[in-house]
């Protein structure tokens, strides 16, 4: 039996070649340009940091937030936050690209786009849709 890890990433992959598909590179890979939110500054330093992060569901839990609105939580988050990570995975997640540029229009801390991240192809799309860091995870293939 699949791993749910290992089945999170096989749909990954689905999702990124029906992604392209819809979004080719090179349809915006001239847009993205680099951020000026430093995410290695903000999490620098001797004083406590704290990653915030916007997560409407998981696969364990479920519906964590049922009035999910990143605009309202990065209101909030932009008080207290270092830097603030965005559920991007839609399938296990509910979390969007969309996500992104709503959070990072309103938060000035650096933005994490948390992902299944497995192709380059998410790297430039996550930075296209204003995010300022990427989640790498070693346990992903």
């Amino acid at each position: 039996m699949q791993t749910v890890l290992a089945k999170i990433v096989a749909d990954k992959a689905i999702w990124v070649e029906a992604r392209k598909q819809q979004q080719p590179l090179a349809s915006f890979q001239n847009e993205v340009v680099p951020t000026q939110r430093n995410f290695y500054d903000a999490l620098a330093g001797t004083r406590s940091v704290f990653i915030l992060e916007c997560k409407k569901a998981s696969p364990s839990k479920g519906l964590i937030r049922q009035n999910f609105d990143p605009a309202e939580i990065a209101g909030v988050y932009k008080n207290y936050a270092s830097a603030i990570s965005v559920l991007c995975d839609e399938k296990y997640f509910q979390g969007s690209f969309d996500f992104l540029p709503i959070v990072s229009a309103i938060a000035p801390q650096p933005i994490l786009c948390k992902d299944f991240t497995i192709d380059p192809y998410q790297i430039y799309l996550a930075r296209y849709y204003q995010a300022d860091a990427c989640l790498l995870m070693l346990s992903v293939p």
